[in-house]
């Protein structure tokens, strides 16, 4: 038997969409189509979305798409999430995918972050005033997350973090970096999430990647050299 639940032929599960994520899906794809695909092609060329672009799309509703309404976020789920990523990828991947992983990064403060934490960061992060990157993967640990070296030292008010981030979207753009790195011991345990904002002292970028299409998202290595955060921004 290739469909259905075992003992129960007549098993099916209804993929129709309802009549808001049908209008979910239009409103995304109407948006990308007047206001992404036309430019598309020369983004790409030049390597960059231009910062305006995020402004339009906040004012849509994109900017906070699993956030709380509390916060200024439209508070949709997952599937909803994914209707509205695969129509803005349908005029350009590159901005579908950055807009991707910044929604990631305000769901996670929204879903993981103390009160102060989203209060300081989520009307800045749904109004897309301030673009939020996501760094994880590191030269050394890409597919093995939990080994990741990058390390946050407790020192007074402030942490100091030393090692990078490879291969990260948005690098060297975006305001905001959720960076995951080492404050206890080793393995998955030890690892927390930091927002370093861009122009921080001991924050650099490497040059940006050569890649062969997605170019419009510029992507680079995040490096901290004893790199200084408010103790706040955990």
């Amino acid at each position: 038997m290739l469909f259905g639940v075992a003992g129960n032929e007549d098993a099916s599960m209804d993929f129709t969409l309802s009549e808001e994520q049908t209008a979910i899906f239009e409103m995304a794809k109407d948006f990308s189509s007047k206001q992404i695909a036309p430019y598309a092609r020369q983004w790409e060329e030049e390597g960059s979305i231009p910062r305006a672009l995020w402004q339009e799309a906040a004012a849509q509703g994109l900017g906070g798409i699993y956030v709380s309404e509390t916060y200024g976020g439209s508070g949709l789920g997952r599937l909803d999430g994914t209707l509205i990523f695969e129509a803005v990828a349908m005029s350009c991947p590159s901005v579908g995918a950055f807009l991707s992983i910044h929604n990631m990064c305000a769901a996670m403060i929204d879903s993981f972050g103390d009160e102060a934490s989203k209060q300081k960061w989520l009307p800045d992060a749904c109004s897309m005033r301030k673009v939020f990157s996501y760094c994880l993967s590191e030269p050394g640990s890409g597919s093995d997350a939990a080994a990741l070296q990058a390390r946050a030292e407790k020192q007074d008010r402030t942490y100091s973090l030393s090692g990078s981030k490879a291969f990260i979207s948005g690098g060297g753009y975006s305001d905001c970096y959720l960076s995951m790195v080492r404050t206890g011991e080793d393995g998955a345990s030890g690892i927390s999430a930091i927002v370093v904002e861009q122009g921080s002292e001991g924050l650099s970028f490497g040059a940006f990647e050569t890649k062969m299409g997605w170019r419009a998202q510029p992507t680079a290595q995040v490096q901290f050299d004893d790199c200084r955060v408010p103790c706040e921004n955990l």
